[in-house]
């Protein structure tokens, strides 16, 4: 029984840091980007399915409601960045999203007009712009 409990102990104690160590890491930016990734997911899943073309519809809201968030916002990395390049640097980061923000746009529209095969091509544009932007900065990404 005690060996049962001690366990349990260490089962909790274990989970709760992670929870604790993964929070510190969250920045508004990182959360916004989760969303529009879960959206992603999702819709990824269940693209075929012409029932679920309002779900579609809103997940797509969702996410293009966190990409404005998201260009409100400065990427972690940034702090990094020396002084003189800050502005290119910003600058780069807001063109990149608003890319995605259009890419997103016609994602809306084939899904509108039921284009499965191009949506599916968007997807693939998506994940190119995320390999990208992750790339240029996230610093967690590298």
């Amino acid at each position: 029984m005690k060996l049962k409990s001690l366990l349990t102990l260490a089962a909790v104690l274990a989970v709760g840091l992670n929870v604790a160590i993964a929070a510190d890491d969250d920045t508004p930016l990182a959360k916004e980007m989760k969303t529009v990734n879960k959206s992603i997911r999702t819709m990824k899943r269940q693209i075929d399915d012409a029932s679920k073309k309002d779900d579609n519809l809103a997940l797509i809201a969702t996410a293009k409601k966190s990409l404005a968030e998201c260009l409100k916002m400065d990427p972690a990395k940034t702090k990094d960045v020396p002084a003189g390049e800050k502005a290119a640097y910003l600058d780069k980061y807001k063109a990149e999203m608003k890319e995605v923000a259009k890419t997103f746009d016609d994602l809306e529209a084939a899904v509108k007009d039921g284009k499965t095969d191009d949506a599916k091509k968007i997807f693939e544009k998506l994940a190119d712009e995320k390999e990208k932007g992750h790339k240029d900065f996230n610093p967690d990404d590298k």
